[in-house]
């Protein structure tokens, strides 16, 4: 693990100006792609919008459902302001069936008006907050009817809120005031004048004509007044009612849509109107609202915003970027002005939904001649009417029939009113979605781009080069997904999503077409002597070895079995078998030392011979150089338990260690490289590796490696040796084992060993001897301790010269 981090670290500190600049060509060229909608990437958006939404909303949709219920991301919220009451397929069906019923509302849809005429006198009385009507009535049905329902709007104790359309065909209205409260009163009605005292004439056709002309402009004023509201735009203009493209015989034109006045009654006695503008997407769904438009004289809020307006009693509306105010509720929208609808769900989910028959029959069960039990004493004392007491309800069709069928990011079809239920909801809770600003999607699709060419440039691997770019087309919108749901807030998914796609092509077309030619080429040279990953990192530093040689400071390792000429002479007659035996030990040997960070220089039958610290540069070499030896014996101590029960013979293997400059590089002819390395530091570790023979060492190791490790490993002065053909001498130890792991009885006889070398230098060779026969009767197989032992014995008869210095020469 902390090898594969190094191996980050270098090749993120080797590449990383590169990938910051992938990342901003990457994240450039997707945003120029999403501002110039290059092969519609707005429709890819919109799309993965949907399944960030509906991942994550949905009740039971694998595999995110365990999101969903343990850490209640997207968990559904029943609206606990706004109930439904829907013309649904049961009520037709049950209207179609009661003959009381039809006598009093008709046999078909569209049903006589007095049946929201019984619907708005039942709820006001049972205590509705308001009630919004998300349907438009322009045209007249009858006097009784229209008048029943004006008369029933008017009488209400609860504010009712009409929905209005708009058409190519309607006349402009004139300017209106914005005023509120309502009602505003009542329109006049138009008559021919008539003197005083006489019969009222009949008009002429002339006279009639006039009269109605004049009936229609008092209509459209009044219209103008019932429909405005004192909005404010600030720092923004109010969207204009979409444009409707004609095209004739004679061409194409584009035509302005205007309000359409809805039917006398009510705008005398409603207390507010809205569009109902339907606000799709190109793709037919609906996702957001706008809240007001303009027809270019008058601004008109929509359903929703009129409903909370009106029911809240807000005298003034202000709609200014990231903020829309109503009153003294404040709720925040994009910056555009607009705002994107958080459903939260199915309609039948969030919202309770309230059969119109339903509620019907309980108007006639407390209103009728023969009243129920439960319902003697009026609406208001109705215990079912404390379903919408304090409610906003929203009246509108769900029925198969209705014609009003709409898609949303979570459903391909449901009912219309979905959208005015969502926004009243929102706007209540203050919970729409927030489009990011601009520069967070900029900003987010860098970093995704940044990811991508790290994880490309730093994995580089063939599954992750084409895997990755797939995983970001079809699963991206699980990041996006889960932080809008979480937080409401819409980062662009489309637009990281290719910065990142874009981005990792470039890295991997960078890696394929002029990193990886160096790098492979020291991968082919080194690959044989050397673990991959550490290969990795010898070509991730940022200065790669010089083949042709160079001056470093290294740990050279020598190891050879003991008695290896025995261990072949049992088996000349197998070569075969010696061989296998052979490879089974380099086998064990190499990867203990390759796990450290050598390089195996080479293998000399059984010797191997490696360097610590080159090509791969590592500060800690030496003591490298030591757990890979330590590492080594422990390994061998368990492959001779095995030979042992094979009937092999024995092995023991010596180790020497030397750290110091030498030259490393290339070595050989022009048709056979090797890297390896030369000089007296390398000369001395191959000869410590044969004294282990005379002192009984498994391991020895020169003056620079002990000076270097001291603090981090338990070892023994053995001597001072002279190597033949140089006259300095130099200090040998003994390496036992890593700090703190030598069993106490050994520490006592290196310490009697170490006494009794002091003595041996002084010539106090019977004080020398006395030690040593402490040191091995605590153990008698210690190697120094025999050895020193007979030198003392064979100096108390022959003294050495005056001249002696007590170091020992190793010979060649």
């Amino acid at each position: 693990m902390k090898r594969a981090l190094e191996l980050i670290r270098l090749r993120l500190s080797r590449t990383w100006l590169l990938m910051l600049l992938l990342a901003a060509v990457g994240t450039a060229f997707a945003a120029l792609w999403w501002q110039f909608d290059v092969m519609e990437i707005s429709d890819d958006e919109r799309g993965a919008y949907d399944d960030g939404l509906k991942a994550f909303t949905l009740p039971k949709r694998a595999p995110l459902q365990f999101v969903q219920e343990h850490f209640g991301l997207g968990k559904l919220v029943k609206s606990e302001d706004v109930i439904i009451v829907a013309l649904d397929d049961f009520t037709m069906t049950e209207i179609s069936q009661s003959t009381p019923l039809q006598t009093r509302y008709g046999q078909s849809v569209p049903y006589n008006r007095v049946i929201w005429a019984d619907l708005i006198t039942y709820l006001s009385q049972a205590g509705a907050k308001g009630v919004v009507f998300d349907m438009v009535m322009n045209e007249p049905s009858g006097d009784q009817p229209d008048l029943a329902i004006g008369g029933a709007v008017d009488e209400a104790k609860t504010p009712v809120i009409f929905g209005f359309s708009s058409s190519v065909t309607a006349p402009p209205l004139p300017k209106g005031d914005g005023s509120t409260p309502r009602p505003i009163g009542k329109m006049p009605v138009l008559t021919k004048e008539t003197p005083e005292g006489e019969f009222p004439e009949e008009p002429t056709p002339e006279e009639q004509a006039e009269i109605d002309k004049k009936s229609a402009e008092n209509r459209l004023i009044w219209a103008s007044k019932a429909y405005t509201l004192p909005i404010s735009f600030t720092g923004l203009e109010a969207p204009t009612f979409p444009e409707v493209t004609d095209r004739t015989d004679q061409g194409t034109r584009t035509l302005s849509p205007y309000p359409m006045a809805v039917i006398p009654p009510l705008l005398e006695a409603a207390n507010g109107f809205g569009s109902v503008i339907s606000e799709e997407d190109e793709d037919g769904k609906l996702r957001r609202t706008a809240f007001a438009y303009s027809d270019g004289v008058n601004t008109y809020p929509t359903l929703a915003l009129a409903a909370v307006a009106t029911i809240e009693g807000a005298k003034q509306v202000q709609i200014e970027p990231g903020l829309l105010t109503i009153g003294d509720r404040k709720v925040r929208i994009n910056q555009d002005g607009t705002a994107e609808l958080h459903y939260g769900g199915r309609l039948d989910d969030r919202f309770k939904m309230i059969s119109l028959v339903g509620v019907l029959r309980r108007y006639h069960q407390c209103t009728g001649e023969t009243k129920s039990d439960d319902c003697a004493n009026g609406i208001e004392a109705d215990p079912q009417g404390n379903l919408f007491k304090n409610k906003i309800v929203l009246v509108g069709g769900v029925a198969v029939g209705s014609g009003d069928s709409k898609a949303t990011p979570l459903e391909q079809a449901t009912p219309g009113l979905v959208k005015q239920a969502a926004t009243i909801d929102n706007l209540l809770k203050d919970q729409f979605i927030i489009a990011a600003p601009f520069w967070v999607s900029l900003l987010f699709s860098f970093f995704v781009a940044l990811f991508s060419v790290g994880l490309v440039m730093v994995v580089r691997n063939t599954f992750v080069d084409i895997g990755w770019p797939v995983l970001l087309y079809v699963g991206f919108f699980t990041i996006t997904g889960s932080f809008l749901v979480a937080t409401r807030i819409h980062v662009l998914s489309a637009m990281p999503g290719l910065a990142g796609t874009v981005a990792s092509i470039l890295a991997t077309t960078w890696e394929r077409l002029f990193a990886a030619k160096e790098r492979e080429r020291m991968k082919e040279l080194f690959q044989n002597y050397m673990e991959s990953d550490l290969v990795e990192m010898m070509v991730e530093q940022k200065q790669l070895p010089n083949l042709e040689g160079e001056n470093l400071e290294v740990t050279a390792f020598f190891s050879d079995i003991k008695g290896f000429s025995t261990f072949s002479e049992k088996l000349k007659d197998e070569p075969k078998k010696l061989m296998r035996v052979i490879n089974r030990y380099l086998s064990i040997v190499t990867p203990q030392l390759t796990g450290e960070g050598a390089c195996i220089d080479k293998y000399i039958g059984d010797a191997v011979v490696a360097l610590f610290g080159a090509p791969v540069r590592h500060d800690d070499h030496a003591l490298r150089a030591c757990r890979g030896a330590l590492a080594v014996q422990k390994a061998i101590g368990e492959l001779r338990e095995e030979f042992r029960k094979e009937g092999l013979p024995d092995v023991y293997t010596r180790v020497g260690l030397n750290t110091g400059t030498m030259m490393v590089g290339n070595i050989g002819s022009a048709q056979l490289l090797d890297y390896t390395a030369i000089g007296d530091e390398m000369n001395l570790a191959a000869r410590l590796e044969g004294a282990n023979k005379n002192y009984g060492t498994l391991i020895m190791m020169g003056p620079n490696t002990y000076e270097v490790v001291k603090d981090h490993v338990d070892a023994r002065e053995l001597d001072r040796i002279r190597v033949a053909g140089k006259s300095n001498a130099a200090t040998v130890y003994e390496l036992l084992a890593m700090k703190g792991e030598t069993a106490p009885e050994k520490m006592k006889v290196v310490a009697l060993y170490s006494e009794a070398l002091i003595a041996y230098r002084s010539r106090d060779f019977a004080q020398a001897k006395v030690k040593l026969g402490q040191a091995l009767l605590l153990d008698e197989s210690d190697g120094p301790s025999r050895r020193l032992l007979a030198l003392c014995s064979e100096f108390e008869v022959h003294p050495p010269p005056e001249s002696w210095d007590a170091v020992s020469t190793l010979e060649k």
